[in-house]
């Protein structure tokens, strides 16, 4: 059975931020295109959401994993809904363990 993906409130901003970044040097159609590819890697998340790195020396239970080559999602399970929440979305480097901090 698949989970319920939900998004922290500022997952969208995350995603803004990267499509501006890209499009900085790429071009706005390279930047949305490069955050569909993100966006259809969570979305897979459903199906298999106890992959990527555990890192609960930073939160309990928190998880991350690489996506669409720079991109880095963090997440958190919870087994018991049945729902795998996003906390962030960073890109190139950005420093999604700061982020993290006050999303939990």
């Amino acid at each position: 059975m698949r989970y319920t993906i939900i998004r922290h409130p500022r997952v969208e901003a995350d995603l803004l931020e990267i499509t501006d970044y890209i499009a900085s040097y790429a071009g706005l159609a390279v930047g949305k295109a490069k955050v569909d590819e993100i966006v259809a890697f969570i979305n897979r998340l459903a199906d298999y959401p106890k992959i990527g790195s555990l890192r609960s020396e930073l939160s309990p239970g928190l998880r991350a994993i690489p996506a669409a080559g720079k991109a880095t999602v963090c997440f958190k399970v919870d087994d018991e809904r049945r729902l795998l929440v996003i906390l962030c979305i960073s890109y190139a480097g950005a420093d999604w363990a700061s982020r993290i901090k006050d999303r939990d």
